[in-house]
């Protein structure tokens, strides 16, 4: 969907942006109820993120990251983990999401005038990446607490996480890019369309 010229607050972007958030929402609840071993979960919420990024730019993004870091606070095992160092689980659980949502949607748009699917698909593999980064760079930093709520070794912890990882990277390369195929096709055939009437 192309940005109007008006400002970002029209009625067409507002409702894409309401019904993505609405998606981050829902999948990241339904999310922490399908735990993975060791306490992790799994994160497709990160393609409606990506998709509001590419569409409707960096603020977007950024904002939708935000909305699944708040979300993801409610985590059994985020909740856990702010009872031992309570800043730096609500800290990297917030900057982990509002990453996840920016630096994608930067990349796609530095490079989306050079080719809009190879920026889509870049978008694509820099979400789970800084997903999946800050969240162990966090770790690091709660090691102890993180032993102590999930009652196994460390590795063993961020090895589970590294198997998520795959997994979402696998979800995120396959589905954004083609739901962002999907919207430029939907947007071709309005624009002629309306050129028509």
């Amino acid at each position: 969907m192309k940005k109007a010229k008006s400002g970002f607050f029209t009625a067409r972007n507002v409702a894409v942006l309401g019904v993505l958030t609405a998606l981050v929402i829902i999948l990241q609840a339904f999310g922490l109820v399908i735990a993975m071993p060791g306490g992790t979960s799994m994160s497709f919420v990160l393609v409606p993120i990506l998709v509001g990024g590419m569409i409707l730019g960096p603020a977007a993004g950024l904002f939708l990251g935000l909305v699944f870091g708040v979300v993801t606070l409610f985590d059994p095992l985020a909740l856990a983990l702010m009872n031992y160092t309570p800043a730096v689980a609500v800290v990297t659980v917030v900057l982990k999401g509002v990453l996840a949502g920016a630096v994608p949607a930067l990349i796609f748009k530095a490079f989306e005038t050079k080719n809009r699917y190879a920026a889509a698909f870049a978008a694509a593999v820099s979400a789970p990446i800084t997903n999946t980064g800050i969240f162990i760079l966090g770790c690091l930093c709660m090691q102890d607490a993180i032993t102590a709520c999930v009652g196994s070794a460390f590795w063993a912890f961020i090895g589970l996480i590294m198997i998520n990882f795959a997994i979402e990277l696998a979800v995120n390369v396959v589905l954004a890019p083609a739901v962002y195929s999907v919207d430029r096709a939907v947007e071709k055939r309005f624009a002629a369309r309306a050129s028509r009437g």
